[in-house]
């Protein structure tokens, strides 16, 4: 019953026990097909009991205070903790006002035989082997007394795996793991918070007509909103889900809002919430504590929780379209400090240099002279996404002079550089920006870096106009397909302007002519790799061509853990977590394609560096007396090569795990 958000450990057992979901945990393919089975007012799922009876108390008060015609689903791992025949018989008796599911314990249960797979739970490698160990050990201390009292194995006999209920007209899909599995993980935290996934899921609500989807399983909550609808983990009924909480939480459907929701959503008048589980906490600690022992597996394994609340945050179940009840004002721990660039200048330093595991030594220097000269302009932007590590932002007024943008001219007026690529902040808020790309059409290809949502100011509209006359190349970032999860990384308000001015781009050509070029840019929304780019680029396609837009390329490229991003994973504890999911997936192939091999990237005071991930960290190019170059160096002086040693850092890492990342996007292609 671990989540991955606690990480694991090196895999030391390799039995299957506990780590595999057996072949009858796989659920029918039309298992959530057809109308709803039953309809109601208000329905609640309640996952993940673990054998809490005071938890189960807290259910009925709920529904006590509801109006109208109540369902409640308990759908799998009602029991856990119970451990004796006496207290698993008196949880069936309860329940069974209601409508019980198997999960996982259930379905292990209630075997005549036992096949080998432990408590069944199918933890993946990212729960440590003792977990995974204790787990099969309080799952096995159940068993024992039900196996004593064949009655109370029969209660199991025939428990469904699924069912779906109807609620103000909607359907809500209900069962323990994910769409598949019994036991399945694909709706952990983990799980969604991939773009692939996420479009998987919302075909599948599609295909069979669900409005909602609400599972447990992984006792970590998930919500996500997505096109065709919203999929909700509760985490754990009977155990704590946030750090210093002493409740469970259970989740509620129906046409109006309850008042102690810790958060939810809304579609189309249905609100989907999690709302606490209030149990008598000190009553549950010492039921626990006289059942299990200090040494025994449950209290190793879960009493900290129980006390202290798990580890996690109530922000990190959000991911996209859900937001903070009224409970969180109350029950919500303190928000995390924040982080310093200090302190995440101070965090990539306790790692092995990258310099250290590049087996190629010419992959320490440029590429020749490069051919492309990448120009910040200005670190004004009307965003502050999550993800940028320059922390642009409308409090930013740092813009180059025109001293340096003439500057600037003149080196890519040079015969090796053949592409100017613009970039900021947005670009278009600098005041001499048509002037400067005018100029720099007439000697090169000229790239623009756009968040689009600039584009519908009137102010900078005229400019889609200047890019089509000029066929500057268009690189527009649009951090996903789904509303919820890019405007989670974009702000509120951000995706329908940038799903609109991608519209008129088509118009004036961009994406369908083959010469004025579209480019995409997705940027993870969490501390992961970038999927495949061609199968998301695939993804892309498809959905926004439901929404009548084209392209022509996609670049997928990992977030650099530096700037406002590098101090929110600190703030969020993922700092060490990502680093090291980067340094594991180093791939020495895509040293060759880095981008700081072919470019050289000017700031907005002119002083030059390798990229714009170094020029985030103020690491600018060196000149052999120590002091910081300047583009004003190149262009008084057409022969000083543009050759040059790189200066490495840890944040280089980001781009060379897995594919590899550039501004290009991937690097190593198939």
């Amino acid at each position: 019953m671990s989540s991955c958000s606690v990480p694991g450990q090196v895999r030391r057992v390799f039995k299957d026990a506990g780590r595999v979901c057996p072949v009858d945990y796989r659920l029918a393919s039309d298992a959530f097909a057809g109308d709803p089975e039953v309809a109601c007012d208000v329905l609640y799922v309640v996952g993940g009991l673990y054998g809490n009876p005071f938890a189960l108390d807290a259910v009925d008060r709920l529904v006590a205070a509801e109006q109208g015609d109540v369902r409640v689903v308990l759908n799998g791992d009602m029991h856990w903790f119970d451990k004796t025949a006496e207290n698993f018989a008196a949880l069936e008796r309860r329940a069974s006002r209601y409508l019980p599911l198997v999960g996982n314990v259930e379905a292990e249960l209630r075997r005549q035989v036992d096949v080998g797979v432990g408590c069944g739970c199918a933890y993946p490698d990212c729960t440590g082997d003792d977990a995974v160990s204790r787990s099969n050990r309080i799952h096995r201390k159940l068993s024992e007394a039900v196996n004593a009292h064949p009655e109370l194995k029969e209660l199991l006999a025939g428990r469904p795996a699924t069912c779906t209920v109807g609620v103000a007209g909607r359907k809500v899909a209900v069962t323990h793991g994910d769409e598949q599995l019994i036991g399945g993980w694909a709706c952990s935290r983990e799980s969604l918070q991939d773009v692939l996934r996420q479009d998987e899921l919302d075909r599948w609500m599609a295909a069979n007509d669900v409005d909602v989807l609400a599972c447990t399983h992984t006792c970590a909550p998930a919500a996500l909103s997505l096109a065709r609808g919203l999929v909700v983990n509760n985490g754990a009924a009977g155990l704590p889900n946030f750090f210093g909480q002493h409740f469970g939480l259970a989740v509620r459907v129906a046409a109006a809002p309850h008042p102690d929701a810790l958060f939810g959503a809304e579609r189309d008048g249905l609100f989907v919430e999690a709302v606490p589980l209030r149990y008598d906490h000190d009553a549950y600690l010492a039921w626990f504590d006289e059942l299990w022992p200090a040494a025994s597996p449950a209290a190793v394994s879960y009493r900290g929780r129980i006390v202290d609340g798990a580890d996690d945050r109530l922000d990190d179940a959000l991911l996209g379209g859900f937001s903070r009840g009224p409970s969180a004002r109350t029950d919500a721990p303190p928000l995390r400090a924040h982080a310093t660039k200090g302190d995440v200048e101070l965090a990539l330093a306790g790692l092995v240099y990258f310099e250290d595991v590049v087996d190629d030594a010419s992959c320490l220097h440029t590429a020749g002279e490069p051919s492309t000269i990448q120009v910040n302009v200005t670190a004004r932007c009307n965003l502050a996404c999550a993800h940028c590590h320059v922390e642009s932002g409308p409090h930013r007024i740092e813009a180059m002079d025109r001293a340096v943008l003439e500057a600037v001219l003149a080196v890519a007026a040079r015969p090796g550089i053949d592409t100017v690529d613009v970039t900021g902040g947005a670009p278009e808020m600098h005041p001499d920006f048509a002037w400067f790309v005018e100029r720099a059409a007439s000697m090169a290809h000229v790239m623009v870096r756009t968040n689009l949502v600039i584009l519908r100011d009137p102010v900078y509209r005229p400019l889609m106009d200047l890019y089509a006359r000029l066929g500057v190349e268009v690189v527009a970032s649009l951090p996903n397909v789904h509303d919820a999860q890019a405007e989670q990384q974009r702000g509120g308000g951000t995706f329908d302007p940038s799903i609109e001015v991608l519209r008129e781009l088509n118009g004036r050509g961009y994406g369908r002519d083959g010469r004025h070029v579209l480019d995409l840019v997705f940027n993870p929304q969490w501390p992961v790799l970038p999927p495949d780019q061609a199968e998301l680029e695939a993804v892309y396609r498809r959905r926004l061509a439901a929404l009548g837009v084209s392209f022509d390329h996609l670049f997928a490229v990992a977030n650099n853990p530096i700037g406002r991003y590098g101090a929110h994973l600190i703030d969020a504890g993922a700092f060490d977590g990502y680093l090291n999911l980067l340094m594991d997936s180093f791939n020495q192939q895509a040293c060759d394609g880095m981008m700081c091999r072919r470019q050289l990237s000017v700031g907005w005071d002119g002083r030059v560096y390798d990229c714009d991930f170094n020029q985030a960290l103020g690491l600018p190019v060196r000149r052999e007396d120590g002091g910081d170059r300047t583009v004003f160096d190149y262009a008084a002086d057409p022969v000083l090569p543009l050759a040059r040693p790189i200066r490495f850092r840890n944040h280089c890492y980001a781009c060379t795990a897995g594919s590899g990342s550039s501004c290009g996007g991937t690097i190593v292609q198939e």
